[in-house]
């Protein structure tokens, strides 16, 4: 890995899957999409693909990205608020579109997107849309870097968030709910999320497509991913929603939304369903469509929903902070990695928590020493959070000894123990 890019991909690959929704959009007709991919310099014969009405696949995979894009935008502007917090922004030409409406755009992301995309959205607007526009590297487990991103707004906010929970762990989502709340309950808005229903927006536009019986199995295909363009498939994010079981139609497990809104209410989110459906709902890829397929769509999604959230006047509790909320002493200790190689042994002191923002740092200084190392000792002790960012460093230099017993971790304290035990990576890490 010869540069910050390639460091920052390898702690965060969900970077390249944002890529493949930009390329979604710009089949569907997005002509923004399109000046934006040719801004990265990414080839035309890599974006478009021919899709036929005989494409099970790609044809209802680019109806999914289209869809949840019109109806997570509309409600967006339903909500009437001035400044719109993208979280995370990935590559999306809805910086354009609520720009030009006259609202402030704050883009959030990981470092390997917003360093990229940041000075292609500059060279791309003018003087008045700049003023409106602010890019943030943020984790969403870490509140700080969110408040950082907030604070950029005057007033309310509106956060969006779409294709974010299928990545994190029970624990980060745990995190981001109480952020999200604290953000809320300082500035004032709302949180959409287009996240919560994802099984039943791909299986509406799936089933319209393709009929109900099939759908499932066309769905498993997908997550094989789409023409290449990701080593992260949307398909198989989308299909982990459904416990990994999408090849077996009895495989499709029942989501259980009223205990989704039960863990939203305990940390004082009150939830509103909006419906994706609307009379005059319309897509650009309807013109791909036959009239029964659009016929079928518009009933199915009339049972889909945008979850928008907004603070619980009543709620009562506490604010709190740590890898699940708890006080831990270690929480504002700056973050370090102080390593050494010596006899062929990787020695490395974690300081601080360990995130999306940070764990990069880790990574540099494993690959600056790889090839050389024999042993890995990792003192956790002044580490008081590790996200599923750092748990994927860790897991790197773990798996690139060719002993795996000599790979030893110490210090590990509750709260991080707890977080190995949730994500399964104890295995790998606790020898106890």
């Amino acid at each position: 890995m010869s540069n910050e890019k390639d460091i920052n991909i390898a702690v965060n690959p969900t970077s390249n899957t944002a890529i493949t929704t930009l390329i979604l959009l710009a089949n569907a007709g997005y002509d923004k999409a399109l000046a934006i991919l040719e801004k990265m310099g990414v080839e035309k014969e890599k974006i478009f693909h021919d899709v036929d009405r005989e494409d099970m696949i790609n044809r209802p995979s680019d109806i999914v990205r289209e869809l949840r894009y019109v109806a997570l935008n509309r409600t967006i502007e339903e909500c009437g608020y001035g400044t719109l917090l993208d979280l995370p922004c990935g590559y999306t030409p809805k910086v354009f579109e609520f720009t030009e409406k006259g609202m402030n755009y704050i883009g959030c992301d990981l470092p390997a997107v917003i360093n990229d995309f940041a000075p292609i959205i500059d060279s791309m607007t003018d003087e008045d849309q700049k003023k409106k526009i602010d890019f943030q590297i943020v984790d969403v487990t870490n509140y700080e870097s969110l408040k950082a991103a907030a604070d950029k707004a005057d007033g309310p906010v509106c956060i969006a968030t779409e294709g974010l929970t299928v990545y994190l762990t029970p624990d980060e989502k745990l995190l981001l709910r109480r952020n999200i709340r604290r953000i809320l309950s300082e500035k004032g808005g709302c949180w959409l999320s287009a996240d919560v229903e994802t099984k039943e927006y791909y299986m509406a536009v799936f089933k319209a497509v393709a009929g109900d019986d099939k759908a499932y199995d066309l769905l498993a295909a997908a997550r094989r991913g789409f023409s290449g363009q990701s080593d992260t498939s949307i398909h198989k994010n989308a299909s982990d929603v459904f416990d990994g079981k999408a090849k077996e139609r009895a495989g499709f497990s029942k989501v259980d939304y009223e205990k989704i809104e039960a863990l939203a209410k305990a940390e004082g989110l009150l939830v509103e369903k909006i419906p994706y459906y609307r009379d005059d709902f319309e897509l650009h890829l309807f013109d791909s469509m036959s009239p029964e397929e659009i016929e079928k769509l518009r009933e199915n999604i009339k049972h889909v929903n945008i979850w928008k959230y907004t603070l619980d006047p009543e709620y009562k509790g506490k604010e709190s902070n740590g890898s699940s909320g708890s006080v831990n002493s270690e929480k504002d200790l700056p973050f370090r990695v102080d390593s050494e190689l010596k006899d062929g042994v990787f020695n490395v002191n974690i300081q601080g928590r360990m995130d999306t923002i940070t764990a990069p740092e880790l990574l540099k200084k494993f690959k600056e020493s790889e090839g050389k190392i024999t042993a890995i000792n990792v003192d956790v002790s002044h580490m008081p959070y590790v996200s599923s960012a750092g748990l994927r460093v860790l897991l790197m230099m773990y798996k690139s000894l060719e002993d795996k017993d000599m790979f030893e971790m110490t210090g590990v304290s509750k709260e991080v123990r707890e977080i190995f035990e949730t994500t399964g990576f104890d295995q790998f890490f606790l020898k106890d």
